[in-house]
């Protein structure tokens, strides 16, 4: 994985990368965190960034693992959590083989599994399936494939709501993507390949694993997460990321 690009993004991260906790509108990651905390417990949270969700990890659970490639973003994690004592922070790269890390009934992981080399992608899911602990549980956050789309049929409807012609509605709505890598879901997000999933691809993916997946639930944004000033008439359907709860099962 590319340990420096994250590293040279740290400075200014919370600003050009998505935030799913400030735009998680019906909290579903903060309340899967509750749900699975328990004074007694365990943690992880596999790619903490800056260390956004790790205040409610803290208070859920009696020791809090925060893992990250990027020792940058670790050190802007600790200073902003620098209040957390049962937080205990790890450069790893989760993706590099014979890792090892402490096994724990519960992680977490929002939005790390997003680069386009399927080879990485899938050495990272053995490592989050291989140090969660038998019968506990993984969540994690993805980008969904069918919401990317719909983005793109609602920048067609704009067009239209703007009096283009059809064929020149879906012209400007488009982005270029490479046909073979929108088949692999790599779509781009501000001109960085990123991997966005489907919901059945995630099933097949854990399963292997020995996660038994328990939910697949959408967590859903606004609009003006997708366009700059979106038309009132633009409402329901959301776009959304996947939220997987898994459970380890072997």
């Amino acid at each position: 994985m590319n340990c420096e690009y994250w590293n040279n993004l740290a400075p200014q991260y919370e600003d050009e990368i998505f935030s799913v906790l400030q735009n998680d509108r019906n909290e579903l990651v903060v309340e899967q965190i509750r749900r699975f905390g328990s004074p007694d417990k365990t943690a992880c949270d596999f790619g903490c960034g800056t260390g956004q969700f790790l205040p409610y990890l803290s208070e859920s659970f009696q020791k809090v693992f925060a893992v990250d490639i990027s020792r940058d973003l670790l050190a802007t994690a600790k200073k902003k959590c620098a209040r957390l004592s049962n937080v205990s922070y790890m450069t790893a790269d989760l993706a590099s083989r014979g890792l090892r890390l402490s096994k724990t009934p519960f992680g977490l992981s929002v939005n790390m599994l997003i680069m386009p080399s399927l080879a990485w992608r899938l050495r990272i899911l053995d490592a989050l399936a291989g140090h969660i602990l038998k019968d506990g549980h993984l969540v994690l956050v993805v980008p969904s494939l069918e919401s990317a789309m719909l983005a793109d049929f609602r920048l067609v409807e704009m067009n239209l709501h703007n009096g283009f012609r059809p064929a020149y509605a879906e012209r400007a709505g488009f982005e270029t993507t490479n046909h073979r890598r929108l088949r692999q879901g790599i779509i781009p997000i501000d001109n960085v390949p990123t991997k966005h999933y489907l919901k059945e691809e995630l099933v097949a993916l854990l399963r292997p694993r020995g996660l038994r997946i328990d939910e697949i639930l959408k967590i859903e944004y606004p609009w003006d997460t997708e366009f700059d000033s979106p038309p009132c008439w633009m409402k329901e359907p959301l776009p959304w990321d996947w939220l997987v709860v898994s459970q380890k099962r072997r």
